[in-house]
């Protein structure tokens, strides 16, 4: 067996599990720049990969300056290629087995903050479409969903009589999303007065201007748009950006992790940690509220 045939074997699996299309082309990516590493080195066959390789890999992708999330996300891919390849006895060595991925930097992630929210709303009352990105920024904020989840909403998923959204998350795994008074009555607006499907089949509720499903770059391209015209950095109005400034504040407010957890749709409590980066001014103040010293 050779290594493409056993990333062809384990990209099926993949598929069979139903992992997302960009899933699907995060191995990809990896499998493409692995191959190509393993020519350079003159490795011929599978058995011949060592963990020495691996690390070799990886240091490679760091001298040629790629950031470190994606030297760890690289590592990530093959820890997991290589160890399924053990389990299925498809390999009789696994080179992964001592694998340490590179650590990465605790640097706090952008994130869509309650002033940066505010200001992001205004500008989409002077947008082309006002009703309809006012409803994707409340949206967004006021639930947490992923942006491949926000796209995919049809209208029968809209649970307003229950205060839910229906989402398909990663995995294909449905799960119902609490979404408060204001975010339901902006998507309600828009639906009853903007929003113009090109033709009866098209159940989305978030629509371009030609009435079609709008799709992932047409959401990021809009909110870059409206965060530019206010002076907000790309980065910090990004759809991912919402997510986290989600997680941030539903705990700021009372939410324990727990639930929040749950509401994200993250299958381990780690996952949904990687999210949440507090501010200076809340490590002060749980300080002076908790502090041992001023406390006795």
């Amino acid at each position: 067996m050779t290594l493409d045939d056993l990333w062809e074997q384990f990209l099926y699996h993949l598929k069979v599990r139903r992992r997302s299309p960009a899933t699907m082309q995060y191995y990809r990516h990896t499998q493409s720049h692995f191959r190509k590493f393993i020519g350079e080195i003159g490795v011929e066959v599978l058995p011949d990969i060592t963990t020495t390789h691996l690390r070799a890999f990886l240091l490679r992708l760091e001298e040629r300056g790629l950031a470190p999330g994606s030297v760890h996300a690289h590592g990530r891919a093959l820890k997991a290629l290589f160890n399924w390849a053990f389990a299925e006895e498809l390999i009789e060595r696994n080179p992964a087995k001592r694998l340490s991925l590179p650590s990465l930097p605790r640097e706090r992630q952008p994130t869509v903050v309650p002033e940066g929210f505010k200001r992001l709303l205004l500008a989409s009352k002077a947008s082309e479409q006002p009703l309809r990105d006012t409803a994707i920024i409340l949206t967004l904020f006021d639930t947490g969903i992923r942006l491949q989840e926000l796209i995919e909403l049809d209208t029968e998923d809209l649970r307003f009589d229950r205060g839910l959204l229906r989402v398909m998350g990663k995995g294909a795994k449905e799960r119902f999303v609490p979404i408060g008074v204001k975010a339901m009555q902006a998507i309600t607006a828009y639906i009853r007065r903007e929003r113009k499907p090109s033709h009866l089949g098209v159940h989305s509720v978030f629509l371009s201007r030609t009435g079609m499903k709008l799709t992932k770059s047409g959401v990021g391209i809009r909110l870059a748009k409206l965060g530019k015209d206010k002076g907000i950095a790309r980065e910090d109005c990004a759809p991912h950006a919402f997510r986290r400034g989600f997680a941030v504040e539903f705990l700021r407010n009372g939410g324990n992790v727990f639930t929040l957890q749950q509401l994200m749709g993250h299958t381990s409590l780690d996952m949904t940690r990687r999210y949440v980066s507090f501010l200076d001014d809340d490590l002060k103040e749980a300080h002076l509220r908790f502090s041992p010293v001023d406390n006795l």
